[in-house]
């Protein structure tokens, strides 16, 4: 059924296989203990010796490997890194992890350099932190789109309202925008914020009946997303920057804590046909999140999928015409939103459609008919159906139960255009095993923040840069060091996540930010 290959299309694919001692430590391939005893023998009868004896695949470039090399190996009840770094020069190559394959590649070949200007000696930078909360009630506002006036540059707040934002000198002429559904905008120059970064914004609302003098309907609304594509979105190839971190829950406890750097290849809007292309610039992952207990989960894709959220660019179900009369819409509100009003239509599966739909809410520009905002998750039917799009591998006797799908993206304007600005993904599952006696909640929260948008010539990475729906990112990362963002944007964690890091952050990442 295409509508359901539509629905499943967003989901992230999931590995969860079983730790025989629960530790992830032990569960990487290459600390897998193996015994090798080789005399004169070449390279790759090792590498095949390794494979008979426990199933683990080697692959490597035969131009940069040269495997008919004789070595003479014996080690007993070793881990195979130790034996890999016996067998090739140690500083020269790198060992990814794919599920039970080891990829051997060279150490300048596992991430591709920046682009552009990012590889030359930067400008000067401004480091301005701080907190965004409501005027009125002084909460803390989660997720406000801070940016360059003008720009196509910036960051977000945390859950906490809290920020970090890297300026570089060719913009400190430049106001700086504080923008949030619902509030007037705040500007400011980043001297103002060098001096205090407390923002407070003011809540604002429309009365509906302003909107309905119009007699816009739902219909009239969606017809205009989908005939203004062509002159809201771009039109051409587009180069984004962008943080992404991949979080993973074990009931209350973070398992796995990943981040990168990456760059987008971003298709035009108009071309259905071409996808978005994904590399990574720099990644890390923690090592100071807990064990997982029994169960190892492992998100594949992540970075890939998380651009498959763009709404208005994969013509998601409840924006195409085809689909359009399987949904039930509602013009609810009107509120306020970059200094000018937007619709605010909520939409959830026609009764009786036996197929996974979505429920939620989406933010549409009034003059001129963008999408701005999208908050939308699996109905219930689609939780029903999700175990079996969402689950690539489970351990035998494990029962899976999705507990949640959500999907958040959020768009920004600059000179008539409309950006992607950030996506969010939320899965939860609950994962049993009477035998095994496991009663677990598994959450995983991957989100991505687009820092800079850039024209380009680029037509394509080149295929070794590329990551894809069949990587997994959280094996993929290089080694920390306690600068390792320098001066790209980043998502400040929040108070929570800080704690379960501890070292992993760096003094800017790791600083308090007083009211």
């Amino acid at each position: 059924m295409i509508l359901s290959a539509r629905a499943a299309g967003l989901f992230f694919l999931l590995l969860v296989s079983l730790g025989s001692s629960g530790r992830q430590q032990q569960d990487s391939v290459l600390n897998r203990i193996v015994s090798v005893h080789a005399d004169s023998t070449s390279i790759a009868n090792v590498l095949r010796q390794i494979t008979l004896q426990e199933d683990i695949y080697f692959s490597y470039d035969a131009s940069l490997v040269n495997a008919e090399r004789n070595v003479t190996v014996n080690r007993e009840r070793e881990p195979l890194i130790n034996i890999l770094n016996v067998l090739f020069p140690h500083g020269e190559f790198s060992f990814v992890e794919k599920e039970d394959y080891i990829i051997i590649t060279s150490v300048e070949d596992q991430i591709s350099p920046p682009s552009g200007d990012q590889a030359e000696e930067g400008p000067r930078f401004a480091y301005i932190r701080g907190k965004v909360t409501d005027l009125v009630t002084r909460e803390p506002l989660s997720y406000v789109s801070i940016s360059i006036k003008g720009h196509p540059y910036g960051t977000i707040t945390n859950l906490d309202g809290e920020y970090i934002f890297k300026i570089p000198e060719t913009f400190w002429k430049d106001s700086v925008i504080f923008s949030f559904v619902g509030f007037t905008s705040g500007m400011f120059s980043h001297q103002q914020l060098l001096e205090n970064g407390s923002v407070q914004l003011r809540p604002v609302t429309i009365r509906i009946r302003e909107v309905r003098v119009r007699a816009v309907s739902v219909e009239e609304i969606l017809d205009g997303i989908r005939e203004n594509i062509t002159k809201n979105y771009a039109l051409s190839t587009r180069l984004y920057t962008g943080f992404y971190r991949e979080t993973v829950k074990q009931d209350e406890d973070y398992i796995s804590v990943s981040e990168a750097v990456m760059e987008v290849l971003k298709a035009p809007y108009h071309d259905e046909f071409r996808e978005d292309r994904v590399r990574l610039i720099k990644a890390r992952r923690s090592p100071d999140v807990k064990p997982f207990n029994w169960v190892n989960f492992k998100l594949q894709g992540g970075p890939y999928t998380i651009t498959k959220l763009d709404a208005v660019k994969t013509h998601e179900t409840f924006l195409d015409k085809e689909f359009q009369h399987l949904y039930r819409y509602t013009l609810s509100d009107v509120i306020w939103y970059q200094d000018h009003p937007v619709y605010v239509i909520s939409f959830r599966p026609e009764k009786g459609i036996s197929y996974p739909l979505f429920r939620g809410e989406m933010y549409v520009d009034r003059e001129s008919y963008a999408l701005l905002y999208a908050r939308f998750s699996l109905d219930n039917y689609g939780l029903g159906k999700a175990e079996e799009n969402l689950i690539k591998r489970k351990p035998r006797g494990f029962r899976v139960k999705p507990l949640k799908v959500e999907y958040i993206v959020d768009y920004q304007v600059f000179n008539q255009r409309t950006y992607l600005h950030s996506a969010k993904a939320i899965v939860a599952f609950r994962v049993r095993s009477r035998e095994d006696r496991v009663n677990s909640v598994f959450e995983s929260v991957s989100e991505l923040l687009v820092t800079q948008v850039r024209n380009t010539d680029l037509k394509r990475f080149p295929g070794k840069d590329l990551f894809t729906i069949h990587d997994i990112f959280a094996e993929m990362t290089v080694d920390y060091d306690e600068h390792f963002w320098e001066n790209y944007n980043i998502i400040k964690p929040d108070e929570d996540l800080q704690h379960a890091l501890k070292r992993f952050l760096d003094p800017v990442e790791s600083s308090t930010t007083n009211d």
